[in-house]
C-alpha cells in the first residue's frame, strides 16, 4: 500500500509542476529619504519615490507595485505598493502610512499636523485587490471603496472599513 501511495504522490507532484505556472520572483525596490533628499527608483513596472524637506523622513517600497512617500515639517511618511498596488503617503508633520496590495489597489494618506510637536497625527490607509482607501486630514475625510479597504485618522477618530459583506464608517 505504501508503494502505491508513493507512486500517486510522486505523479501528483510531477504533474502539478507541469500544470501550474511557475511563481515569478517579485521585483523589489526600496527608497529612503532624509534631510531634503529626493530618491526615485524604477525597475520595469515597479517603482518607489521618497522625498523630504530638511526636517522630514520618508520610506517607500515597491514589490511589483509602486510606493511613494513625501515628508515635510517633521513628518515621517511610509508608502508601500505590492503586487500591482499603489501606496502613496504625504505629510506635513505627523505619521502618514499608505499600503496598497493587489491589482488596482490604491491607498492614499495625506495629513497636515498643525502642531507637529504633539505627535497626535497618525493616519493609515490600506487597500487590497481593486479597492481604494484614503485619508485626507485637510479635507477631514476617510474613504473606503471596494471589498477590502481600511482607513483611519487618529487625530479625528474617523475611520472606515470595506469588506465583501459591507462598508462601515465612524466619522467624527
Amino acid at each position: 500500500m505504501k508503494l502505491i501511495s508513493a507512486i500517486i504522490c510522486s505523479t501528483a507532484a510531477v504533474g502539478s509542476s507541469f500544470a501550474l505556472p511557475a511563481l515569478a520572483s517579485a521585483t523589489a525596490v526600496h527608497c529612503g529619504s532624509e534631510r531634503g533628499a529626493d530618491v526615485t527608483v524604477i525597475d520595469g513596472r515597479t517603482a518607489c519615490r521618497a522625498a523630504t524637506d530638511p526636517d522630514g523622513q520618508a520610506r517607500s517600497a515597491g514589490f511589483d507595485g509602486v510606493g511613494y512617500a513625501r515628508a515635510t515639517a517633521g513628518a515621517t511618511a511610509f508608502g508601500i505598493g505590492g503586487a500591482g498596488g499603489i501606496g502613496a503617503s504625504e505629510g506635513a508633520g505627523g505619521i502618514p502610512v499608505a499600503l496598497g496590495f493587489g491589482p488596482d489597489a490604491l491607498a492614499l494618506t495625506s495629513i497636515v499636523d498643525p502642531d507637529a510637536a504633539d505627535g497626535r497625527t497618525l493616519a493609515v490607509s490600506i487597500a487590497f485587490e481593486g479597492s481604494h482607501a484614503q485619508v485626507s486630514s485637510e479635507e477631514r475625510t476617510v474613504v473606503c471603496l471596494g471589498s477590502a479597504a481600511f482607513a483611519w485618522n487618529a487625530a479625528t477618530g474617523a475611520s472606515c472599513l470595506a469588506t465583501p459583506f459591507g462598508r462601515w464608517a465612524a466619522l467624527h
